[in-house]
């Protein structure tokens, strides 16, 4: 409709622009030149419609659709963020993405950032890793003049910010685990006051910390754009890779098809989960000790390492500039990631 509008209004231009030499010769004077230069630019105003509504992009669905969901989306900021304002930026994290998508990481880049709930892109994470890792390596260049020194601290600058996003998206997992048995006891309670699951959901969004309210709320607002309620609250044990939520996910499904008291099951699931909750955080203590020997021997090497390179270089330029050093560098840090793996496998139990 509106741009039939537009191109109406467009034509009355067009009309208007032919017929002004014929109103000017009507006038005659200053008056007739006047409306031949007000005919003119109303007939290229016109024609510059024409061309925009006829050979421009069609974007009136999309603002429709933008507009419709924007409905359940945070309007809250609506700033397009560092990258969005800067187009070289915005055009090496779409690169990153499209790199990523080509080597079949981008999912699981994004799944990190999702858990972690660090709110960028992968390819804005990608590039702001890669700009890290380099500044960090030109430093080290500059600072030692050594160019393997400064390809090391480059990894390993990419592979700590990798390491960090990892460890903020466990954590977020471990506060999930936790709260389960309460969220669990929670849509329990609201099932036997009356609430349909729906609104037991809805709760637990508004009432429950964070990651499960954000978790919930983000399944809330899918339910409302149409995906099922079962389907919605499996993404979320996807998302926080939950295998006992995935369980309480599979009895909500049972039961909906089934019967039953979902209220009961639920509340059998959440005891049995504080249960394996109680019984990990003993294994975790009773192999606190390993784990501890395995952050020392992990750490003893790299640091003393540093130690003596800051202390007494000399000493270690031997293994700096020659290819049996080199070879030797190479061959103690695989041994040394082997060995804390080896650790971290002995003490890691599954329960």
């Amino acid at each position: 409709m509106r741009r039939f509008i537009i191109g109406l209004g467009g034509a009355v231009g067009l009309l208007l622009g032919g017929a002004s030499p014929a109103l000017a010769q009507s006038f005659g004077g200053t008056e007739g030149s006047t409306l031949v230069l007000v005919g003119a630019i109303a007939g290229g105003l016109a024609f510059g419609l024409f061309f925009a509504i006829l050979f421009g992009p069609n974007r009136g669905l999309e603002r429709d659709l933008t507009g419709r969901l924007g409905v359940y989306a945070d309007q809250s900021d609506p700033d397009p963020g560092f990258f969005g304002r800067i187009p070289i930026l915005r055009r090496l994290a779409r690169q990153a993405e499209s790199v990523a998508h080509d080597r079949g990481v981008f999912t699981m880049i994004e799944t990190a950032l999702e858990q972690a709930n660090v709110p960028i892109r992968p390819g804005e994470a990608i590039t702001i890793a890669m700009a890290v890792s380099l500044g960090a390596g030109i430093v080290s260049f500059l600072v030692s003049g050594n160019i393997i020194i400064a390809l090391i601290v480059a990894v390993v600058m990419m592979a700590v910010a990798g390491a960090f996003v990892q460890v903020i998206a466990a954590r977020e997992r471990a506060k999930f685990a936790d709260q389960l048995p309460d969220t669990l006891n929670l849509i329990s309670t609201s099932l036997r006051a009356g609430y349909s699951l729906l609104q037991a959901v809805e709760a637990v969004g508004s009432e429950a910390a964070d990651p499960t309210g954000r978790e919930f709320s983000r399944a809330i607002t899918e339910i409302r754009l149409g995906r099922s309620p079962v389907e919605s609250l499996k993404l979320v044990a996807e998302r926080m890779e939950s295998v006992d939520f995935d369980w309480a996910v599979l009895a909500i499904n049972i039961q909906r098809e089934v019967g039953g008291n979902l209220a009961e099951v639920l509340q059998t699931a959440a005891e049995t989960m504080v249960e394996r909750n109680r019984l990990r955080r003993e294994m975790k203590a009773l192999t606190a000790e390993g784990r501890i020997s395995a952050i020392v021997l992990g750490g003893l090497p790299v640091g003393l390492f540093v130690f003596l390179y800051f202390t007494n270089r000399d000493y270690l330029e031997p293994l700096l500039t020659t290819f049996a050093g080199i070879g030797a560098l190479i061959g103690a840090g695989l041994m040394l990631v082997a060995g804390v793996a080896w650790l971290r496998k002995i003490v890691s139990v599954d329960i």
